[in-house]
């Protein structure tokens, strides 16, 4: 099966993407385009639709390489970057251990929100494609009193481009900017070898990313102001379902064409092999109580 960083023509019909290919982009040459998937299903449709990156993860390391496995069926040609957990955290050999188990399971590119870069730095060193993330962090929302804009004065500004510069030099190839005003972000981005994934931070990054569930209309949560929704599936997929129970309540479905059929001969076959054999009225009628004796009273 072609893997992502392949070079190979692919049976969609569209080069296979590699690293160094996304890479290139640095020069101007186009926006990339990033997305989430959590299934199959949604990663073939990110593929088929010429997304260049997918981004998934799980609850753990072990739902994450379960995930990773099942967008990498979907997307055989695309990259992928996986998060890798808070273990982590905890030293330079967890977190290769935990990148190498991610890479095995199919990620190109080892992305993680909250590891520091000296963990980055380790895992570069052993030639593993890492992806940062600065401004808005969910995973440090406590610190920041709840999801908002971070680089709106000069000191926070200079934290982020500090945060991009020290993941720069630990070898990092790209960073996610979340929520950081657009002016800031375009400034840094001119200054940084990486590549610059804007989620909410303006149109002069490398690269723009949105979830699956905001632009397909699936996220059942709030939808951040930056996101953008094309269709409204969960809507789809009630009205699917709920004709289903209409056409099963009202005998609509199945209807013959849905059934598998057996010729009368064999069935008359299949009759006489059951005529000693109760029916389910028989059963029900013999496991009935007799009377309330049979009861237990209290």
């Amino acid at each position: 099966m072609p893997r992502a960083w392949e070079e190979e023509e692919t049976d969609r019909g569209r080069n296979a993407c590699s690293q160094g290919a996304v890479l290139c982009q640095k020069e101007g040459q186009r926006q990339l385009v990033l997305t989430t998937a959590f299934d199959e299903w949604t990663a073939r449709a990110a593929e088929e639709a010429g997304v260049d990156m997918i981004v998934a993860w799980g609850s753990c390391q072990e739902h994450s390489k379960f995930v990773v496995e099942a967008v990498r069926r979907g997307a055989p040609n695309t990259l992928i970057g996986t998060g890798i957990n808070p273990g982590a955290y905890e030293s330079q050999e967890k977190a290769l251990k935990l990148a190498n188990e991610m890479r095995a399971a199919g990620t190109d590119i080892i992305y993680c929100s909250g590891l520091v870069p000296e963990k980055f730095a380790g895992l570069a060193r052993q030639h593993v494609p890492c992806c940062g993330h600065v401004g808005y962090l969910p995973v440090n929302n406590t610190w920041y009193g709840g999801p908002r804009g971070v680089g709106k004065t000069a000191e926070e500004a200079k934290k982020v481009y500090d945060d991009v510069m020290a993941l720069e030099a630990a070898g990092c190839i790209a960073v996610e900017m979340e929520c950081v005003p657009a002016k800031v972000a375009e400034e840094i981005t001119k200054r940084t070898k990486l590549l610059v994934f804007s989620m909410g931070s303006g149109p002069n990054c490398d690269g723009q990313f949105i979830f699956s569930e905001d632009l397909m209309g699936t996220n059942l949560g709030r939808y951040p102001r930056h996101s953008i929704t094309y269709a409204n599936l969960f809507t789809c997929a009630v009205d699917a379902l709920k004709q289903f129970c209409l056409d099963v309540q009202s005998g609509a479905y199945p209807q013959a064409r849905h059934c598998i059929k057996i010729n009368d001969q064999e069935f008359a076959r299949f009759q006489q092999s059951l005529a000693s054999s109760p029916t389910r009225l028989d059963r029900v009628l013999d496991s009935a109580p007799k009377s309330l004796d049979q009861y237990d009273h209290f």
